[in-house]
């Protein structure tokens, strides 16, 4: 069996557009296709979301959604709402700053994250993805330089509720990274035991290690055991790094190949397909033939179309990035 491919799909709510999308993405070849769902979407988009998981399985496409931004706990490029309006559940950095992601150890975390979930499987989808759970990276403040979360109360009681003495321990700490670590799996826990009576299936996607110091995702052996995930993932977008692409996927491949060996999970790679250039096309090509030999069973782009939808993202030639995915698929899903 080859290769499984998918890709990302967001920014359309539209479903005559939507479609048509989607057409394009099952003639091409893919497998799956992974939407979007933020709490924008929770809000006022329940219904449309649901309309594209039928679609895209009456097509014989497996429907994923992704916790798009949601808390700002995961990936992506949407507002938090419960933590705009929310200060008590936010986050606090190294500095004592409150920065607008939800806090993991907080209670309104844990209820939004429930009722997230809880939609989610209501739409009937193939599989939840949990897209580079983190900590606050800082993404959002320009007035002064990112600094490690998270020093709330919250954190605070969850530390002494978990045996630590004192006060959280100074930042670059282990045992501090491991208590960041352990309360995301916590979360996550939580979040995947609510789905659990429902058919869906899970993938965790984690960043790519090392290259997130302080996010609490690097610790793969411990969120690996999170019961309920058949496949691991991480995305290793070289963008504004000086590192051939290839090599930057392979050696990201490969350490997560080591891991899943030892866990027995599938493995996927995702591959970038934002702010590619003109003329840098082949690149995304050559990520693939990487992921690919370092043994990945599914490879995934995002996002569709070379994230044409998103002007701050966009590949420069969108076309051209486009099929560069789709030659990927062509060439990468024969047995």
């Amino acid at each position: 069996m080859g290769i499984r491919f998918g890709v990302s799909y967001f920014g359309v709510r539209d479903i005559r557009h939507a479609r048509a999308d989607l057409d394009d993405i099952a003639e091409a070849g893919f497998s799956s296709v992974i939407h979007t769902f933020s709490e924008h979407d929770l809000r006022y988009h329940v219904e449309d979301v649901g309309r594209l998981v039928e679609e895209t399985r009456s097509r014989g496409l497996e429907a994923t959604l992704d916790p798009w931004g949601v808390g700002g706990l995961f990936g992506g490029e949407a507002y938090s709402e419960r933590a705009l309006v929310d200060l008590s559940c936010r986050q606090v950095d190294a500095h004592g700053h409150s920065v607008p992601a939800c806090c993991p150890n907080a209670e309104e975390t844990r209820s939004l994250l429930s009722r997230w979930t809880t939609t989610a499987i209501s739409l009937d989808p193939d599989r939840l993805f949990w897209d580079e759970p983190h900590y606050h990276l800082g993404a959002f403040r320009e007035d002064h330089p990112a600094s490690p979360c998270c020093r709330c109360e919250a954190c605070e009681r969850a530390w002494r509720d978990a045996g630590g003495s004192g006060n959280l321990p100074p930042e670059g700490h282990h045992d501090l990274d491991s208590f960041r670590a352990r309360s995301l799996s916590n979360l996550l826990r939580s979040a995947i035991e609510t789905a659990a009576e429902h058919r869906a299936k899970h993938t965790l996607c984690l960043l790519p290690h090392g290259e997130h110091q302080g996010a609490g995702s690097d610790d793969w052996s411990l969120l690996s055991q999170l019961p309920g995930i058949d496949r691991m993932a991480t995305d290793p977008y070289w963008m504004d790094r000086p590192v051939d692409p290839a090599e930057y996927v392979r050696s990201h491949a490969e350490r997560l190949r080591a891991e899943c060996s030892r866990t027995g999970h599938d493995m996927e790679v995702w591959v970038q397909g934002i702010r590619i250039r003109r003329s840098e096309e082949g690149s995304i090509v050559s990520a693939v033939a990487a992921a690919a030999q370092a043994g990945a069973d599914s490879i995934a782009f995002w996002s569709y179309r070379g994230t044409e939808r998103m002007a701050s993202l966009t590949c420069e030639a969108p076309d051209s990035a486009w099929d560069a995915m789709r030659r990927a698929v062509r060439e990468f899903s024969k047995p």
